[in-house]
């Protein structure tokens, strides 16, 4: 597999990194933070469709289902966190947060 390929999927993990940071750092109530939470979830999705899908780098079939489960699952962190905006009941936000937070935990395993 091409080095640069692999530099990309770093960088992608790191991306997600520093959101799953902003977010776990963050256990209440905050409805300000998700606007930008929102923000970084595009950056890295954007990241992803045009530096990792829409390459013209050698991709493996494995890294090819993974690529597509990552895309799966950046867009439903995009749906947690619209949620998460709309959530105005403290136990609706923990919840909601909790889930964004376990979904960049399964993304970061993908980019293991």
């Amino acid at each position: 597999m091409s080095q640069s390929y692999l530099d990309l999927v770093r960088d992608l993990q790191n991306q997600i990194v520093t959101l799953q940071t902003s977010l776990s750092n963050q256990d209440e109530l905050a409805i300000a933070l998700v606007k930008d939470w929102q923000r970084s979830q595009k950056e890295i999705q954007t990241f992803f469709q045009t530096k990792i899908v829409n390459t013209a780098l050698e991709v493996t079939p494995q890294n090819l289902s993974l690529q597509v489960e990552i895309d799966k699952q950046l867009k439903m962190l995009g749906v947690d966190l619209t949620m998460l905006q709309t959530s105005r009941n403290p136990a609706t936000w923990q919840k909601r947060h909790q889930q964004a937070c376990d979904r960049l935990t399964r993304l970061q395993r993908y980019c293991d």
